[in-house]
């Protein structure tokens, strides 16, 4: 279903059973996307929608974690707790991505547009000032986006947009001055529709602090409730008409600033926007690049196995949260060197050397140990409870309409398919006590998952290195960096 369908569709909005057939449509049409058979679409349902746009019913709709900040300190998220629910609000996101395109300014949550391309603005600038809204998500009152759904680009009715913004927001108690809880209504911070309205209420925001940034002849840009102003000439006094005018409008628009984490950036200095720095040109930290570094040393002189032991625990103690399972030691150096490569260009000679080292090390039979006769890898097994728990779903078996056995798993709103060992029996699929399931790849280099019985194929341990010698190897490495 294509966005020119979508807006068509949503001019005709008039009724819950209006929106109930276009939530619909869309993840039929996402589901068909994904190359799943009919079987896999279950509709929306009137009762799902009536429970679901009572923001009152929070418990049963959000479950709530924390995850490290960089800055230190954690940010709770709040996350919706079933897959159907999450689901719904995927669909209604992309109900308002097709209506609705951010301003020039916001480049967070939108197409074509990220960290680089906000950093990109400020390149070469003699003072960058870098300002953050407190409490971004959970600032924006419901009220402000049912009322935001009713002007253009929108246009809808009253009940609809009472019923979308129900269904994007969420309960929340708070203290007043006196100290007396009060029930508020606020956008939630890890839902899949609250990154694009938050966008659609800054609108205001970015127009003022744009006209704002070309009266003193500046940059400004946002991204999420990340700000930043670059100018070549300073005008940054604390009682200065440009700091005491960026106060009000803030304010007027229903955000506040978190003042510890204000930074004025010098040239000569280090200056960072949205974790890039942009003193002369684009770049990245060396301690960016230090870790792939190190990674691909471990790996080339250790082995596989030891790369990953000891980056697991510090991968995810620097995460806090690790929402997609535990990760593919080889996904996440890819990753990076794709950041880096989008940061510092193809041709740069640290992007370069980093990449081919990576290429020599994917393409070598280093975890020969973990691959059976045919050519299948085992990265990582777990049993099906544990990973179930760690991954909050449920893994669920089916028969494909061509007789196929087969299993799947919800994942961050996304059906994951799981092939299943040939040889298990139905009965023995029903004993999930006895089952395994395995991050593997094929000899294609392709990922994917396995469920097999335990007794079957283990993952073996790491084989013993000497620590001290490693730490020692380590060490010396951040010495040459």
């Amino acid at each position: 279903m294509d966005r020119k369908q979508i807006v068509q569709q949503a001019s005709q909005l008039k009724t819950k059973d209006d929106l109930l057939k276009i939530l619909n449509l869309i993840k039929k049409a996402e589901i068909e996307d994904m190359g799943f058979d009919s079987s896999m679409y279950h509709p929306f349902t009137e009762k799902q929608i009536n429970f679901y746009c009572n923001p009152n019913h929070t418990f049963h709709r959000y479950r709530q974690f924390k995850i490290k900040k960089k800055s230190g300190g954690f940010r709770q998220i709040t996350a919706p707790r079933t897959q159907s629910y999450m689901m719904m609000l995927s669909a209604i996101n992309e109900l308002l991505r097709s209506m609705y395109t951010p301003s020039e300014y916001a480049m967070g949550f939108t197409d074509g547009r990220s960290v680089v391309t906000n950093a990109n603005v400020h390149v070469g600038m003699e003072y960058v000032y870098n300002i953050d809204l407190k409490d971004f998500f959970p600032s924006i009152h419901q009220a402000r986006v049912w009322k935001r759904l009713q002007v253009p680009p929108f246009k809808f009715t009253q009940s609809i947009a009472n019923l979308l913004a129900g269904l994007c927001c969420m309960k929340e108690s708070r203290e007043d001055d006196k100290g007396n809880k009060k029930d508020i209504y606020v956008l939630p911070q890890g839902s899949p529709t609250s990154p694009i309205i938050t966008n659609m209420i800054c609108d205001k925001l970015d127009y003022y602090l744009s006209r704002l940034a070309k009266r003193f002849n500046m940059n400004y840009t946002r991204y999420a409730d990340d700000i930043t102003f670059s100018s070549m000439r300073f005008v940054y006094s604390k009682n200065g008409k440009f700091i005491q005018e960026l106060h009000r409008i803030i304010k007027e628009q229903g955000f506040t600033i978190n003042e510890s984490k204000t930074r004025l950036q010098r040239r000569g200095a280090r200056q960072e926007v949205t974790g890039i720095i942009v003193s002369d040109k684009l770049n990245v930290t060396q301690k960016y690049v230090r870790d792939i570094r190190n990674l691909l040393y471990m790996w080339d002189r250790y082995g596989y196995n030891v790369a990953y032991s000891k980056f697991f625990p510090k991968y995810k103690e620097e995460k806090g949260h690790i929402k997609k399972g535990n990760p593919d030691l080889i996904n996440v150096i890819d990753g990076k060197l794709m950041y880096l490569k989008m940061v510092k260009g193809e041709e740069d000679s640290v992007y370069t050397r980093l990449h081919t080292k990576f290429i020599k090390l994917a393409n070598k039979d280093v975890i020969a140990e973990k691959t059976n006769s045919k050519g299948v890898t085992y990265l990582e097994t777990n049993s099906i409870a544990d990973f179930e728990k760690k991954n909050f779903t449920k893994i669920i078996f089916a028969i494909s309409e061509k007789g196929h056995h087969y299993a799947y798993f919800m994942l961050n709103e996304k059906k994951i398919l799981v092939s299943v060992n040939k040889s298990l029996t139905i009965e023995e699929e029903q004993n999930k006590d006895i089952l395994v399931i395995s991050t593997c790849r094929g000899k294609d280099d392709k990922p994917f998952w396995l469920i097999h019985r335990k007794d079957k194929v283990m993952v073996p341990p790491p084989p013993i290195v000497d620590i001290d010698k490693l730490n020692e190897e380590l060490d010396s490495l951040l010495n040459t960096c």
